[in-house]
């Protein structure tokens, strides 16, 4: 389903996390050379042989504005072209806006002019596909044609569970990865110590450290001008008290209401006794919230590691005694929970039904998954952008060559499967990086990771986001719609010092006429036939990838 907000920013499509092995021989002019293991038979796209043995096929690729003019377009250019002349078959790169792909990939299925794969994040889309009957049933294909996809189904059975519709087929291809943080909350330590306060694990330690943030002029400027917490990111404050639409609860799945006042109590103390920004809900995009961050206005602030990384970057810049630490939700009554995190398993393509190389496309799926084409499409040629190290993570060469020729080939790698990785990269920080704020970033991460990919303080819900099971277009609607209604009712009242009390039972109205009551037993009947054989929470974290 979708949702309002800003801390659920997806950013798995080019997560920049490093694989490891052996790097590859340069070629002539800088261009990748092929990679050790390819495929049998592998020859250029120019040899009259492997013509004649070359399927061919299409495939999305997002379009996300971020190559230089000279290294070419999404379809052409270094990467489109090593991966046609190296792999196994030619391959038609068609772009597709990020911003709106889940609404023009449908019209190129309307219309007949949809490639053959299809890299989507957007779970409601594939979902409406399969039950247009727009996607080809993939069992048969795999089996017939796969070498390294069929391996991964066989040692991870988890994906199959995850990847077949309702009819039992599977339509969808998933990678696997090593779980790792997606949204964090950090907190300026630098504020805490000054002010001599603790780090906070309760969420009236929270409060106590938000309250001093805003009232105690912790930047020193003889001004009120500071933010104990950026309110934009107010669902932050539900994960903390395990409110979610859908909770397992004494064997059932079941709607959940009972948290709704309890964290909407907290985020009205926060709003009523100045300790956030009272016009955030103007702040649609967050921009304010990362700018106030960014200029050392804000003491708790809650993102993607992404932008805090970014923005953390620029307030070292103004202040280099600025110091972060990442800190784990504050304990409830309710339990500790914590944001959400990049899953372990990840759905991201679907083939089209009127596909006439099926063959070709599975051929190609296996290339990129090849450890191989890993390396090369991670690297590049050996001492170009990179050089070998013994530990495993090879050493940047040249930081801005990189970012202008390797850095936006993210999404030609977004099925690729590192269940092996060593952690190399993140954020775009090489972990050999000589910058002190690279090493203090890398620092943080894998802080980050220790806190909130840890199963005694799960995410809160039944399963991850992105793995939720395929509900009707209507049960849908009634879903998003529930999220929705929910923060903005609740928000609505907390802004306004209404009752909260209302507010909730306008929240539960809101959803009963709207199909709540199809919805809910629609989850629980889903649920007591699934609940052996589906990919639950806890399934996430107990799930060993390696």
């Amino acid at each position: 389903m979708k949702r309002k907000g800003t801390i659920r920013t997806a950013l798995i499509g080019a997560a920049g996390v490093l694989a490891v092995g052996t790097l590859l021989a340069a070629c002539s002019k800088n261009e990748p050379e092929a990679p050790s293991g390819s495929p049998a038979g592998t020859k250029s796209a120019g040899d009259s042989t492997a013509d004649a043995k070359r399927g061919s096929m299409s495939v999305t690729i997002y379009d996300r504005g971020a190559i230089p003019p000279e290294e070419g377009t999404y379809d052409n250019n270094r990467w489109t072209r090593w991966i046609n002349e190296k792999g196994p078959v030619d391959v038609k790169f068609v772009p597709i806006p990020r911003i709106g792909s889940e609404q023009k990939i449908p019209v190129l299925f309307a219309s007949g002019e949809a490639p053959d794969l299809v890299l989507e994040y957007d779970q409601t889309m594939r979902n409406q596909l399969w039950a247009q009957k727009q996607l080809m049933p993939l069992d048969d294909v795999i089996d017939k044609y796969s070498t390294e996809y069929k391996k991964l189904l066989e040692k991870y059975p988890q994906l199959k569970k995850v990847t077949a519709m309702p009819d039992g087929k599977i339509y969808q291809i998933a990678k696997v990865a090593k779980p790792i943080t997606q949204n964090a909350m950090v907190i300026r330590k630098d504020w805490l110590d000054k002010l001599n306060l603790k780090v906070p694990e309760t969420i009236e330690d929270f409060y106590q450290a938000a309250y001093a943030f805003a009232h105690q002029d912790p930047d020193g400027n003889g001004k009120k001008d500071t933010y104990g917490f950026n309110m934009n990111a107010h669902p932050i404050i539900d994960k903390a008290y395990g409110s979610e639409l859908f909770i397992i609860e004494n064997g059932e799945l079941v709607r959940q209401f009972d948290r709704i006042k309890p964290a909407a109590e907290y985020k009205k103390k926060l709003f009523e006794n100045d300790v956030v920004d009272k016009d955030f809900l103007t702040d649609k995009t967050g921009q304010k919230a990362e700018q106030d961050f960014a200029n050392g206005k804000t003491g708790i602030f809650v993102a993607s590691t992404a932008v805090i990384k970014k923005n953390y970057e620029i307030l070292k810049k103004n202040d280099p005694n600025a110091v972060i630490i990442p800190i784990a939700l504050p304990k409830t009554p309710f339990g500790q929970y914590s944001p959400d995190f990049s899953p372990p398993i990840d759905i991201l393509g679907v083939v089209n039904a009127k596909t006439k190389d099926p063959k070709a496309v599975m051929q190609y799926i296996d290339f990129i998954l090849q450890p191989s084409t890993v390396e090369m499409l991670d690297y590049g040629p050996d001492g170009v952008y990179y050089k070998k190290s013994p530990d495993g993570c090879p050493e940047p060469i040249d930081a801005e060559k990189i970012k202008k020729e390797v850095s936006y080939n993210g999404d030609y790698k977004m099925f690729m499967t590192r269940p092996n990785e060593k952690m190399c990269m993140r954020d775009g920080v090489s972990v050999k990086s000589t910058s002190a704020f690279d090493q203090e970033w890398i620092k943080i991460v894998t802080e980050m990771d220790k806190l909130y990919v840890d199963p005694s303080r799960p995410t809160p819900g039944y399963t991850h986001f992105k793995l939720r099971p395929n509900v009707e277009k209507d049960v849908n609607t009634t879903l998003n719609d529930g999220w929705n209604k929910w923060h903005d009712i609740v928000m609505k009242a907390v802004v306004s010092s209404g009752d909260l009390d209302k507010a909730v039972k306008e929240v539960k109205d809101a959803w009963y006429n709207s199909g709540g009551q199809k919805a809910e037993d629609w989850h629980k009947k889903w649920y007591q036939e699934n609940k052996d054989k589906w990919v639950f929470m806890e399934d996430l974290y107990k799930m060993k990838v390696e």
